[in-house]
């Protein structure tokens, strides 16, 4: 399976452009410099991962927000990939390792090594502060985005569907069946990893409704005002709070 690497160590940056929460900076929190400790986590796919190629093999280099892996609490930016379904990582090629996970049925088994981190001191009590009034209440309604597929070129929906926010617009197409991937895709797809590009779509509507572009979308698709509208369904989901509808176009002829 041919996967896109640069020559850096960014090898298959996925996960939303650096939109990584606060919590999962490990940078951020006072690390213990004593012991590194492991981590097994089950995560369904797509995981929200992107990993970077290092002389110490594959580390978390970034998440996507909200997506698995940054939901499950349990991996970090610098984690290190010790095994994937009991595949042990060390020596391995990032190919080979790539095939484990995209060949994984079901949730997949990662084993992560990181250094163990100290509690944060309590801090030191302060005074109360004097009572203010509260905030008027803010509607804060359910996350739906209604989808209108569009074929290539054309600007007559096709079919509907929609989009909440526990749903990335991949999973939405193909459960509506939805022409995603073309004769090469449908072949060598990644099956939702965020690594080889064949998910193609045009957001031609709507795009302020939906999260923003990651760090992958911007490795396949590239940047600037033109090339924004681009986007890999594996990769999109609804902004959250986010209502209203969004025109894609499936399978688009420039790319």
């Amino acid at each position: 399976m041919m996967l896109a690497r640069t020559s850096s160590f960014r090898s298959f940056r996925r996960s939303r452009v650096s939109r990584v929460t606060t919590a999962h900076q490990r940078s951020s929190r006072a690390v213990c410099a004593s012991t590194a400790q492991t981590t097994s986590v089950m995560l369904e796919k797509p995981l929200g991962i992107s990993f970077a190629e290092t002389p110490a093999g594959l580390v978390v280099d970034d998440l996507v927000a909200d997506g698995n892996a940054d939901l499950s609490d349990d991996v970090y930016l610098g984690d290190t990939l010790m095994s994937v379904n009991d595949f042990a990582c060390e020596g391995k090629t990032f190919d080979a390792i790539m095939d484990v996970i995209i060949d994984a049925q079901g949730p997949v088994k990662l084993v992560l090594a990181h250094e163990a981190v100290a509690p944060e001191p309590a801090a030191a009590p302060t005074p109360a502060p004097a009572p203010t009034p509260a905030p008027a209440a803010v509607p804060n309604g359910p996350t739906n985005v209604t989808l209108a597929f569009v074929e290539a070129g054309s600007t007559i929906p096709v079919a509907e569907a929609s989009l909440d926010g526990n749903v990335v617009l991949r999973t939405a197409m193909l459960d509506g069946g939805r022409e995603l991937y073309d004769t090469w895709g449908k072949l060598m797809n990644c099956g939702g990893a965020g690594q080889c590009g064949t998910c193609v779509v045009r957001v031609l509507e709507g795009g302020d409704l939906l999260s923003e572009r990651t760090d992958a979308e911007v490795g396949h698709l590239g940047s600037g005002k033109e090339r924004n509208s681009y986007r890999l369904a594996c990769q999109v989901e609804p902004s959250k709070g986010a209502q209203g509808r969004c025109v894609v176009e499936m399978k688009p002829t420039k790319k």
